[in-house]
C-alpha cells in the first residue's frame, strides 16, 4: 500500500468511527428518555391500582346493606 492510500483508508476508518459514535450516543439518550417513561408509566399504574382497590373497598362498604333483586 502507498501512503496516500493507507491515509485514506485511516481516514475513512476515523469517519466510521465518529459516525458509529454518534450513532451510540443517539441511541443511549433514546433509551434513557424510554426508560424514563416507562418508569413514570410504572408509578402511573400502581397508583392507578390503588384508586381503584380504594373504590372497591368504598363500594364493599357502601354496598353492604344493598340487596340485588333474584334474577329469573
Amino acid at each position: 500500500m502507498n501512503e496516500k492510500v493507507l491515509q485514506e483508508t485511516i481516514m475513512d476508518l476515523q469517519a466510521r468511527l465518529a459516525f458509529q459514535e454518534d450513532s451510540l450516543d443517539t441511541i443511549n439518550m433514546t433509551v434513557v428518555r424510554q426508560q424514563s417513561k416507562i418508569d413514570l408509566l410504572q408509578r402511573e399504574i400502581l397508583r392507578l391500582k390503588e384508586m381503584l382497590e380504594e373504590l372497591r373497598g368504598a363500594q364493599g362498604d357502601a354496598g353492604d346493606g344493598i340487596e340485588l333483586p333474584p334474577h329469573y
